[in-house]
């Protein structure tokens, strides 16, 4: 983490001495194997995510010009393209546009998947930044009707989460069959069974 906050782009702007000029995402992935009174090893994973998202800026207020204006268009982009995910979601929409950036695909778990999330907002009391606060105040909002489906990590042996694997290929695989079989992108009966169970009404 500290190795991290040493590589974390600043710079210096009008509104800000240590303006953040790009997204920060730290991630933590920990295994652990105990073994059960058969001799069987279990095996757990668990993940967390650590995100410190660069603010929207204001190019005239922040006086950015050149590389750092690029930055703030940067940063402007990714957050819109967050917007629209957050929004997706909440409106249930059948489409949901994870990979259109980095960032949405690496928290996809953690935007209406099966994590817990927390999400925190900063927001600044001077009335010149009013807009930016309404701004900020209206993602939060939108933000907080996601609706995320938590699971219990399970504790799995080496047979279960293999025969998990294998289930997983041969679902991708008949999926793989069934769209070059056809003229476009189409899913096996039983993928779109599975989705159909998935879909809350």
């Amino acid at each position: 983490l500290n190795r991290g906050v040493i590589h974390r782009s600043t710079a210096a702007t009008l509104l800000n001495a240590h303006s953040s000029r790009s997204h920060s995402l730290f991630t933590i992935t920990i295994h652990l194997k105990e073994s059960n009174i058969d001799g069987d090893e279990l095996l757990k994973v668990g993940k967390f995510n650590l995100v410190d998202l660069a603010g929207s800026e204001n190019i005239g207020k922040s006086g950015a010009i050149d590389k750092r204006a690029r930055e703030a268009c940067n940063i402007n982009q990714s957050l819109l393209t967050l917007g629209r995910v957050i929004r997706t979601l909440v409106e249930r929409a059948p489409h949901v546009p994870y990979r259109e950036s980095k960032l949405t695909r690496l928290l996809q778990d953690s935007l209406g998947g099966r994590t817990k999330t927390s999400f925190i907002a900063t927001i600044g009391p001077a009335t010149y930044n009013i807009e930016e606060t309404i701004n900020t105040l209206e993602y939060a909002k939108r933000a907080k009707n996601i609706k995320n489906m938590p699971e219990l990590n399970q504790k799995l042996t080496k047979r279960a989460l293999l025969c998990e694997f294998t289930e997983e290929i041969e679902r991708l695989r008949r999926d793989l069959q069934a769209a070059r079989s056809k003229n476009g992108v189409y899913l096996a009966h039983e993928t779109l069974e599975a989705m159909d169970d998935r879909i809350i009404v």
